[in-house]
Protein backbone atom coordinates (compact mmCIF):
# COMPACT_ATOMS: atom_id res chain seq x y z
CA UNK A 1 0.00 0.00 0.00
CA UNK A 2 2.91 2.27 0.63
CA UNK A 3 4.35 1.89 -2.64
CA UNK A 4 1.02 2.38 -4.31
CA UNK A 5 0.57 6.00 -2.24
CA UNK A 6 4.54 6.72 -3.37
CA UNK A 7 3.72 6.17 -6.76
CA UNK A 8 0.40 7.69 -7.36
CA UNK A 9 2.24 10.99 -5.33
CA UNK A 10 4.62 10.89 -8.00
CA UNK A 11 2.54 10.45 -11.17
CA UNK A 12 0.36 13.42 -9.24
CA UNK A 13 3.00 15.51 -9.42
CA UNK A 14 4.38 14.30 -12.62
CA UNK A 15 0.84 15.38 -14.18
CA UNK A 16 0.68 18.49 -12.49
CA UNK A 17 4.72 19.59 -13.75
CA UNK A 18 3.71 18.59 -17.36
CA UNK A 19 -0.06 19.85 -17.65
CA UNK A 20 0.53 22.67 -15.05
CA UNK A 21 2.76 24.01 -17.88
CA UNK A 22 0.61 24.14 -20.66
CA UNK A 23 -2.43 25.37 -19.11
CA UNK A 24 -0.74 28.26 -17.43
CA UNK A 25 0.74 29.53 -21.02
CA UNK A 26 -3.20 28.87 -22.41
CA UNK A 27 -4.37 30.72 -19.42
CA UNK A 28 -1.96 33.75 -19.64
CA UNK A 29 -2.55 33.90 -23.18
CA UNK A 30 -6.30 34.55 -22.97
CA UNK A 31 -5.47 36.86 -19.92
CA UNK A 32 -3.13 39.25 -22.30
CA UNK A 33 -5.60 38.65 -25.19
CA UNK A 34 -7.82 40.38 -23.11
CA UNK A 35 -6.27 42.97 -21.48
CA UNK A 36 -3.25 43.81 -23.97
CA UNK A 37 -4.47 42.59 -27.41
CA UNK A 38 -1.59 45.02 -29.28
CA UNK A 39 1.25 43.33 -26.93
CA UNK A 40 0.11 39.61 -26.33
CA UNK A 41 2.41 37.57 -28.37
CA UNK A 42 5.62 39.54 -26.71
CA UNK A 43 4.22 38.90 -23.80
CA UNK A 44 3.56 35.59 -23.99
CA UNK A 45 6.74 34.89 -25.45
CA UNK A 46 8.16 36.38 -22.10
CA UNK A 47 5.54 34.14 -20.41
CA UNK A 48 7.02 30.96 -21.46
CA UNK A 49 10.93 32.37 -21.54
CA UNK A 50 10.14 33.42 -17.40
CA UNK A 51 8.41 29.47 -17.79
CA UNK A 52 11.67 27.80 -18.85
CA UNK A 53 13.86 30.07 -17.00
CA UNK A 54 12.11 28.87 -13.83
CA UNK A 55 12.46 25.09 -14.75
CA UNK A 56 15.96 25.43 -15.00
CA UNK A 57 16.72 27.28 -12.06
CA UNK A 58 14.60 24.50 -10.12
CA UNK A 59 16.80 21.77 -12.13
CA UNK A 60 20.10 23.34 -10.62
CA UNK A 61 18.50 23.88 -7.33
CA UNK A 62 17.24 20.52 -6.93
CA UNK A 63 19.97 18.01 -8.78
CA UNK A 64 21.08 15.25 -6.95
Amino acid sequence: MRFLKKWLKEEFILFLWGWGCCLSIVVFAMFAVSHFPDVTIELTGLFILFLIGFHVFLWFKFKK
